[in-house]
């Protein structure tokens, strides 16, 4: 037996540590199960409270630094070259052990329901700062849950609720197995319990009880959140997608002798486009959009096409939402605008918005911040690009702006379709609205605003270039709209008032 497998309580953890390591492979990044998302941080957190701070630290570290470098090093895809991707991953690694470090020093501080908020509360809290990088919320533990019962809390906590129960899960557990093994002297004779020890001791099964019945109540709430949900009001809409993707359209780019050589490319790309969206209104979408960057505009044909578009949605009576790669003259000095331009059925530009959130290494100008508003018969509309879901301070304008269907042109790669995807469509529970996602290269995707699925295509394994479906005209009024990340933010005040106490706890003279 190797030394580490001894008799001490000490070195029998480094079963605990086996246990998670596997586990942590499967409840993270693009692999992610559901289910060991909420077993692995319960055996690391045992772990971690069985081994010297530091040490404890040290390996959860080095293991969580492993697994997320291999996580990113698949999902960065063409935008990081090495050594890049391990870099990010290896600085989320360490960000990500943080909350065991914290739940190490100040849990023994506390007892009861207290010492079991800390875990889950520093754990949000990081989180909720690392959503503020360059990456957003990709890091999240709640993305792992596809449960659409379990996903209507984010409609009014956001993410953050969903990761404060995975995590409260781990410490609760926790509490529970410490106070089980207690050695049986200690769980039999009154006399070897002193009163300190037996209040504790009714602390944790009431915070056991209190944890199973709000688990229990949020399943219940997102149930019947589903189960009320009326049939509603639809409107057709559709996506298009063309011979061409922004990724080949950027091979001739590169390829090409002549500026003259890239327009002729371009204007190709714009009449496949136009013409298939011509063909969707046919068939009675009134609502047409097709994927990120999908149609390239070089400066000098922006009045000719944009010419073209009205004219099309003029005499077919459709929106346009076009998601456009407008391409500034190369000694212009300008950059690139990635954006979509919206076009009613009067034939006139309603709005535009820029891509405000660009992948590290995107070339472009980014956006204002500000979404697109566009009024329609059918409803409120608004638009983002792809990346710009990630960040839900951003898309939460739709909700406060009460908007019905956020439409979100993307471009993804194989290896973070379904993530991405998913990702999405929390947005759009979050903030009550439809969601529109036509996607080169991943998932096309259109919800309703509780997360329901109503079209769904591959890009690997369909050939269709029109995806035709129905989505509700009214969104949904939510908790999250209204008031933000109040749940972050409550987690980390709760933060300081547990280190607050834990500190307290120190000062206190001893007997």
């Amino acid at each position: 037996m190797l030394p580490f497998f001894g008799r001490s309580r000490e070195s029998r953890s480094f079963l605990w540590l086996l246990a998670a390591a596997p586990l942590m492979f499967v409840a993270t990044g693009l692999w992610s199960l559901p289910a060991a998302a909420w077993l692995a941080p319960m055996f690391l957190l045992r772990f971690v409270r069985d081994q010297p701070t530091w040490r404890g630290f040290a390996i959860a570290a080095l293991l969580l630094i492993v697994v997320s470098c291999a996580a990113w090093q698949g999902a960065t895809g063409r935008f990081l070259q090495a050594p890049l991707p391990y870099v990010v991953g290896a600085a989320l690694g360490l960000v990500a052990a943080l909350p065991y470090l914290i739940d190490r020093l100040l849990s023994p501080r506390l007892s009861g329901l207290a010492a079991t908020l800390v875990f889950p509360a520093s754990a949000v809290v990081v989180e909720f700062a690392a959503s503020f990088g360059p990456f957003g919320t990709w890091s999240s533990a709640a993305y792992t849950q596809q449960n659409l019962a379990l996903l209507q809390l984010t409609s009014v906590t956001g993410i953050w609720g969903v990761s404060f129960l995975l995590y409260w899960t781990a410490s609760v557990a926790n509490a529970a197995w410490e106070e089980w093994a207690m050695s049986p002297e200690a769980r039999t004779s009154s006399e070897a319990r002193t009163s300190s020890e037996a209040r504790i001791s009714l602390g944790v099964r009431w915070t056991v009880g209190l944890w199973a019945g709000l688990l229990a109540a949020v399943f219940m709430f997102g149930g019947a959140r589903l189960a009320l949900d009326a049939p509603p009001d639809t409107v057709p809409v559709a996506t298009v997608t063309g011979t061409h993707d922004a990724s080949s359209f950027w091979g001739v780019h590169r390829q090409a002798e002549s500026r003259g050589a890239v327009r002729d490319s371009a204007r190709a790309i714009q009449r496949d486009y136009l013409q298939r969206a011509r063909r969707a209104a046919q068939a009675g979408a009134r609502l047409v959009s097709w994927p990120e960057a999908a149609v390239p505009v070089p400066h000098e044909d922006t009045a000719a096409f944009l010419s073209e578009a009205r004219r099309l949605a003029r005499g077919q009576e459709v929106y346009l939402a076009m998601a456009l790669n407008a391409l500034p003259r190369p000694d212009a000095g300008e950059k690139l605008e990635n954006k979509v331009v919206w076009v009613g059925p009067s034939g006139t530009v309603r709005k535009e918005g820029l891509k405000t959130h660009l992948v590290p290494g995107e070339p472009g100008q980014d956006g204002s911040g500000t979404l697109p508003i566009v009024s329609a018969p059918a409803g409120t509309w608004s638009s983002a690009v792809c990346y710009d879901l990630d960040f839900p301070a951003l898309i939460r304008q739709a909700g406060r702006q009460n908007v019905d269907l956020l439409v979100a042109p993307s471009n993804d790669w194989a290896a973070i379709a379904e993530r991405h995807a998913h990702m999405a469509r929390i947005r759009a529970i979050e903030n009550g609205t439809a969601l529109l996602r036509p996607t080169s290269n991943g998932l096309t995707l259109a919800t309703g605003p509780l997360g329901r699925t109503h079209g769904r295509v591959n890009h690997f394994t369909s050939q269709e270039h029109l995806q035709m479906t129905h989505l509700p005209k009214e969104g949904k009024s939510t908790v999250y709209a209204a008031f933000g990340d109040v749940f972050a933010w409550g987690c980390g005040l709760g933060l300081l008032m547990l280190i607050a106490g834990a500190f307290f706890q120190l000062r206190l003279p001893l007997d």
